[in-house]
């Protein structure tokens, strides 16, 4: 694990957290534009993003392997959160399930990954990531929502609509003509930066003490970063073989929370400020407890 390479793919992400802090305080951002922004970011470039991560190369995949570690992800790891926010106090307890349930696979996993483990890790990471998508426009969305009923009309979102379609490009090998796969690929890029201007341009709303120090959020970012990759640790190894698979599952437990989680609290009117400062302050702790979760539990 290079320590450098994760402070470098940390930083990068507060100089756009810090240039949209900075827009925020200078009255560049109003509310109306970081809304229109957000709604942009979440119906064109995310999906965008989604389609441009799939490839058609099959070769070479331990597909059960791969399969147990979705279902840690995306079945076993919302049911463990559900359970412990069910006999906790806290308040926005949807917001903190989707907290918890939703790592940033999107900007930190996809370069680190293929960092750590070569291009091979990079078409699993995608793999990985397809389901997640589904099930953050499907049950996150429900999450945020607060509605428990499913309505197949909300959930008919370019987001899933983009996570359907990038699941059948993969299902059947399809790759996209270069003229259509190129602009996909440079509008979906806009999105890490997007969404973290608009993650500073909603904190510049608040003093930076109420950031800094609120313990709460420390404790919570020591659950999510640390506490839950160690209690995973030993299912993951059991059900587990192959060892790229399970290092790369376990590295993402360890992600701080996905950027998502503002973007989603901001539209479905949740508590964005607590989702802005998780993020700010996972992201930041991150530096430390992602090689800590390498060295100890994979």
């Amino acid at each position: 694990m290079s320590v450098y390479l994760v402070i470098n793919k940390i930083l990068q992400l507060f100089m756009m957290i810090v240039l949209g802090f900075i827009l925020g305080k200078m009255k560049d951002f109003d509310e109306s534009f970081i809304d229109k922004m957000n709604r942009f970011v979440l119906n064109i470039t995310m999906p965008c993003l989604i389609i441009s991560s799939v490839s058609a190369n099959k070769n070479g995949i331990p597909y059960q392997d791969l399969f147990l570690s979705m279902i840690i992800l995306i079945i076993i790891l919302p049911i463990f959160a559900y359970l412990c926010l069910k006999i906790s106090s806290l308040k926005d307890k949807s917001l903190y399930l989707f907290m918890i349930i939703y790592p940033n696979v999107g900007f930190i996993g996809f370069p680190l990954l293929q960092s750590l483990f070569g291009k091979q890790s990079l078409l699993l990471t995608a793999l990985i990531n397809m389901p997640f998508n589904l099930s953050l426009f499907t049950l996150g969305m429900m999450i945020m929502s607060n509605n428990k009923s499913f309505q197949i009309k909300k959930l008919i979102t370019p987001g899933i609509i983009a996570s359907l379609i990038a699941v059948l490009l993969y299902i059947f090998s399809i790759s996209l003509p270069e003229t259509l796969l190129q602009p996909i690929q440079l509008i979906g890029n806009m999105t890490t930066p997007l969404a973290m201007i608009i993650i500073g341009a909603t904190l510049s709303k608040y003093p930076i003490k109420k950031i800094l120090l609120d313990r709460k959020i420390y404790l919570f970012t020591i659950f999510i970063d640390l506490i839950i990759p160690m209690i995973f640790s030993p299912l993951v190894h059991f059900l587990i073989k192959d060892t790229m698979i399970q290092a790369m599952t376990m590295i993402i437990l360890g992600m701080p929370v996905a950027n998502g989680a503002v973007l989603f609290a901001k539209r479905y009117q949740q508590n964005e400020f607590l989702a802005a400062k998780t993020v700010f302050l996972s992201t930041l702790l991150s530096i430390i407890t992602i090689p800590v979760v390498a060295l100890c539990f994979i």
